[in-house]
């Protein structure tokens, strides 16, 4: 005789507690009454959303009217509105992205135009001494001025969204991995490894970071591929308040570069390097430090010597190695067949900053 599986229903299922997860379901505590997040982890933003620089971005290197450079530049200000709302420690530094030499010049009249499409304010061309009377340790041409960018406790930020969704009646349950996905009529049923009973939604928010994919496959969506971005990051003991912005390279077309991490107790640390790689795991190797320091030392002078491990992380990128860079997908997947299945994949950089537009934007995809 089968066993009789217990069945839940809720409102809204949204897989992946990460700060996007959490920051979506948060928003949609305002339309419904029981929405679960879900995560295969024990606690919360366990992958990406921990393993960054924890920078508040600005929204100026986005392609105008993509996914990104909207919701990066509402998101800039909702975050800082959110943090200024509970009490949540921040440092509004501002961002000096540098020129090494007069060649750059023209790539940053070209940052200065785009951030304006943007709708950025107060950005400003310095000049080299205007950056050494800001930063003493920095050596550079020019450098391009961007007050709106910052840093955050991150934890924190995930803690509240926590606590929120928790507090108005609805849950986040952590050591659940999704098995398999179910279409029954219009209810989305999943089942979970080694656990004993079914959840049901009618709306399911497929926001599981690096397995985005894996769980969008689940329910026969087969198109998508997320590639597994590696970035590793060094600190140093030294220099501790002597740096007062983050420090940023001119972009390639690939990436926005090894930059100067600002933490919030005003320690600095460099990061991230950037490659490729076929797993989830996160050690560091020394295969890529001797590069590392040579890109750190055209605008900041230190020894190999005074460079430890810090950490590392991995993003899942839509583009391969060699791509350009790819906008956000967020969608509901009625046109497929799956209507109210949203999925959100390539959520990387500038993800953390935008997850509360985030939020909101797919509020209003849920028909």
């Amino acid at each position: 005789m089968s066993k009789t599986i217990e069945t839940y229903k809720f409102d809204v299922i949204v897989i992946g507690a990460g700060i996007i997860g959490l920051a979506v379901a948060n928003a949609l505590t305002q339309d419904f009454d029981n929405v679960l997040v879900i995560d295969k982890e024990s606690s919360f933003g366990r992958h990406v959303s921990s393993r960054n620089s924890e920078v508040i971005h600005s929204g100026i290197y986005y392609q105008p009217d993509s996914l990104k450079a909207k919701l990066c530049v509402e998101g800039n200000q909702m975050m800082y509105d959110f943090c200024n709302q509970y009490s949540i420690e921040y440092n509004n530094c501002g961002k000096l992205i540098i020129s090494p030499n007069k060649s750059g010049l023209y790539q940053l009249e070209e940052l200065l135009l785009n951030g304006g499409k943007n709708r950025l304010s107060n950005l400003d061309i310095i000049t080299k001494d205007e950056v050494k009377a800001r930063e003493p340790l920095i050596s550079c041409e020019a450098a391009l001025s961007v007050p709106s960018a910052g840093i955050i406790d991150s934890y924190r930020v995930m803690k509240k969204l926590e606590y929120l969704i928790n507090s108005k009646g609805s849950s986040t349950i952590y050591n659940m991995t999704v098995n398999d996905i179910m279409k029954i009529e219009d209810m989305y049923r999943l089942s979970f490894m080694n656990i004993d009973y079914y959840a049901e939604s009618k709306i399911i928010i497929n926001a599981a970071g690096l397995w985005s994919d894996t769980i969008a496959n689940m329910i026969g969506i087969d198109n998508y591929k997320i590639h597994y971005c590696k970035g590793e990051y060094y600190q140093t003991s030294l220099f501790r308040n002597q740096v007062n912005s983050l420090i940023y390279p001119l972009p390639t077309k690939y990436s926005s570069g090894i930059h100067l991490v600002l933490h919030l107790d005003k320690t600095i640390g460099f990061g991230p390097s950037a490659y490729y790689t076929n797993q989830i795991e996160y050690s560091i190797s020394d295969n890529h430090k001797y590069e590392f320091i040579e890109h750190i030392n055209t605008f900041f002078k230190i020894d190999e010597k005074d460079l430890s491990e810090d950490f590392s992380g991995i993003r899942p990128k839509l583009q391969g190695p060699g791509d350009l860079a790819s906008d956000f997908i967020i969608i509901n997947e009625e046109n497929k067949g799956h209507k109210n299945f949203i999925n959100l994949l390539g959520i990387d950089s500038p993800g953390l900053t935008s997850s509360l537009a985030i939020g909101e934007y797919v509020r209003k995809l849920i028909i």
